[in-house]
């Protein structure tokens, strides 16, 4: 399972780089969790998470750089370009029945997150 494991995340990746809507919906749980413990921030939903993606402000690319998987859980280190600017984000996924239920994003550096095109962004008082 961690090989298909492997290939969801990959495969993430792959179609956000790519703008490719479809296929990266197709991957997503429609009850997807989505947080950033860090600015708490979170999102309910595969539509918010997907429009979280779909309306990023800039020219971005993700690189992954090392992804550990195992069964139903991967953790994904990328390096995430915007324009000149590369941050580092770490990410954990979980899966269950081939499809991303929950995304946990951590950013080394502290930062207060950008303004937000996408209505589905929510900020609470802790991790969702």
């Amino acid at each position: 399972m961690s090989e298909s494991t492997r290939a969801i995340i990959l495969s993430h990746w792959s179609y956000a780089n790519a703008r490719d809507w479809e296929g990266f919906a197709s991957l997503l749980d429609p009850e997807l969790r989505y947080a950033v413990p860090q600015t708490r921030e979170y999102i309910e939903g595969a539509p918010g998470y997907l429009d979280m993606f779909r309306t990023w402000p800039g020219d971005w690319h993700a690189t992954v750089k090392s992804l550990v998987c195992e069964a139903s859980t991967a953790v994904c280190i990328i390096d995430f370009v915007v324009g000149a600017e590369a941050i580092t984000g770490i990410s954990v996924f979980e899966l269950a029945a081939g499809r991303i239920v929950k995304v946990m994003d951590y950013w080394p550096e502290p930062y207060e997150p950008p303004p937000r095109a996408s209505q589905h962004m929510k900020r609470g008082a802790g991790e969702a």
